[in-house]
């Protein structure tokens, strides 16, 4: 089985490296390595002819963003999966990609755990449309059938909700198959593009949703994501901003270290 790893990169030759070493790294060979750089002018483009012999296909000239990049990688893939790991992002673990070739993948999408600070957060084990309500599976920990990505390629009129928009299209209108392997993937590097856009994101799903699902189907929607009362509607709102968001996770985080200290446990940390 090959897998397809695509790394797409724009003036982060710092988290590039990092990403680059970790998947050549990996204890699995037979590996297709494709690097896209945006016409990076940072010294990303050296650090890739540095690791050239390591990688299968790489280009550096300008894109037209993250998604045209990412197609730009998938129609230079030939393997069975391919996984989108993004400059600054790296895997778990150095055996992260031979255990999921184990597992034995038969499924259209598979999907592993993410890693974000200290915590490991699952992708779930079942998707219904609750999943795409209010969130997304982790793309960094997804490997989506080489033949249905380029069958659907990412939407590049978007510009933080195209990975979202085919999941969702693929699992719930498609009914793509899908399977949840228990084990982290890989590493998040946060303060990227998903942070910062934030708030386009859950506008373009909103208008997303609006286009493809009826009426009474999007009140249900508004119902599950918003609640009933002004508060919890506003305080979705509010929630979403870049630097709240931010606020509640850093908080999150020191709550949890609080009780691990207190309990003198570490089960909270792989919750």
């Amino acid at each position: 089985m090959i897998i397809s790893v695509i790394t797409i990169n724009y003036n982060n030759s710092t988290g590039l490296r990092k990403t680059i070493q970790s998947v050549i790294a990996q204890t699995y060979n037979n590996i297709e390595y494709i690097v896209i750089d945006g016409g990076s002018t940072d010294g990303s483009k050296s650090i890739i002819e540095e690791y050239e012999k390591d990688i299968d296909f790489w280009v550096s000239e300008p894109d037209g963003g993250i998604y045209p990049a990412m197609n730009k990688g998938t129609s230079h893939a030939h393997g069975d999966y391919c996984i989108y790991m993004n400059s600054g992002d790296t895997f778990y673990s150095k055996d992260v990609l031979q255990k999921v070739v184990d597992s034995n993948p038969k499924e259209d999408i598979v999907c592993g755990d993410l890693c974000i600070g200290d915590n490991i957060i699952p992708n779930p084990d079942e998707v219904t449309m609750k999943v795409f309500y209010r969130s997304t599976l982790y793309h960094q920990a997804t490997f989506i059938r080489t033949s249905l990505i380029k069958a659907y390629p990412y939407d590049e009129s978007m510009r933080s909700a195209a990975d979202w928009k085919f999941l969702m299209h693929s699992l719930i209108f498609h009914d793509a198959s899908y399977r949840h392997i228990s084990m982290p993937i890989a590493i998040f590097e946060t303060g990227g593009l998903s942070d910062s856009n934030s708030s386009i994101g859950r506008k373009e799903v909103e208008e997303e949703l609006q286009r493809c699902l009826p009426k009474r189907i999007l009140e249900d929607y508004r119902d599950y994501c918003y609640g009933v009362t002004p508060f919890r509607q506003m305080m979705n709102k509010v929630e979403v901003i870049p630097p709240v968001r931010k606020i509640i996770y850093n908080t999150n985080r020191i709550v949890l270290k609080v009780l691990n200290m207190w309990l003198h446990t570490k089960w909270i940390k792989d919750l």
